[in-house]
């Protein structure tokens, strides 16, 4: 079942309290409908002992006890952002399609647990800089240090949002990520740190162009959506939530408006010789300096 199914057969339902099965095949007693609210709700009926679960402000869980059975309630209370939860019933329902134990209830809650991260409320919407800077490390994430490193440790080694010297660190090899919008020939460099090293590193930059809406290019949020994807452990994927959190992203429809498609890929290698400006270099009375690099003048370092 995809995202437009869940939301079609939500819409089906008129009534309060009303629900439909989400597949007669499915081995769990999975429900989409409204609870007594009329709010959407993904709803799961067996026979579980319940365990304390907090919601949040976006997702109220209800858990009640009937006669015949037990119902795990996952009601999304907010006007807004339905994507977020319909991909959220999408996840559960297709990752326990296939489920043949006898404890619905837990595999339920633990791919829960995955998700809560995604479901709080973030009244900072971020700028545009700040969009396709996280969509550039995100690229860099997925296309470059997962197949590297892995998954596991790709994501340790991820410190862009925890405000770290450089955006990926692992061992002796570091990378710093920009990204910058086509036509442009520099990429500014907010602090000395940024290249600032005695080992050797990586300057990557990607260039974007801005596209339509109706375009199919790249949205962070389909881009988040897809490592998710990608990621198979439990830990790793919370600690991907997490720095997401850090760094100021919560799930908002209003990100989808903005469409990108990456026209260039650039990677330049930051030796001794490269143009950077060095701490130790610098009169102490200096506190910070930012600064610009012309991308057609370091061309000498780009590796293929």
């Amino acid at each position: 079942m995809n995202r437009q199914e869940v939301e079609e057969k939500i819409n089906e339902v008129n009534a309060n309290s009303q629900y439909v099965r989400v597949s007669a095949e499915h081995p769990l007693e999975l429900y989409l409908g409204r609870n007594e609210a009329g709010y959407p709700t993904l709803r799961y009926n067996g026979n579980f002992q319940p365990t304390k679960l907090v919601g949040s402000d976006l997702l109220e869980i209800k858990q009640v006890k009937t006669a015949n059975y037990d119902s795990l309630l996952f009601c999304y209370i907010s006007n807004e952002n339905y994507s977020l939860f319909y991909n959220f019933c999408e996840d559960i329902i297709n990752q326990t399609s296939q489920y043949q134990g006898s404890d619905g209830y837990t595999e339920i809650i633990n791919r829960y647990n995955q998700w809560k991260k995604m479901f709080y409320r973030s009244n900072k919407i971020l700028s545009e800089g700040e969009i396709i800077g996280l969509i550039g490390e995100l690229l860099f994430l997925k296309e470059f240090v997962f197949i590297k490193y892995g998954i596991s440790e790709g994501i340790n080694g991820w410190s862009g949002p925890e405000t770290a010297h450089k955006d990926f660190s692992y061992k002796n090899e570091w990378y710093e990520i920009k990204a910058i919008h086509s036509g442009k020939n520099s990429v500014s460099i907010s602090s000395i740190e940024q290249l600032d090293s005695d080992i050797n590193g990586k300057l990557v930059v990607y260039v974007f162009e801005k596209m339509s809406e109706s375009f199919l290019g790249i949205t962070l949020n389909q881009l988040i959506d897809e490592i998710s994807n990608c990621i198979k452990l439990d830990i790793d994927r919370e600690k991907f939530y997490e720095k997401l959190k850090q760094v100021g992203y919560s799930y908002n429809e209003v990100y989808d408006s903005f469409v990108y498609k990456a026209t260039n890929k650039k990677m330049y290698l930051v030796n001794d010789s490269f143009p950077k400006i060095r701490r130790k270099n610098m009169p102490i009375e200096i506190g910070k300096i930012e600064y610009e690099l012309m991308l057609s003048l370091i061309e000498k370092y780009k590796e293929e």
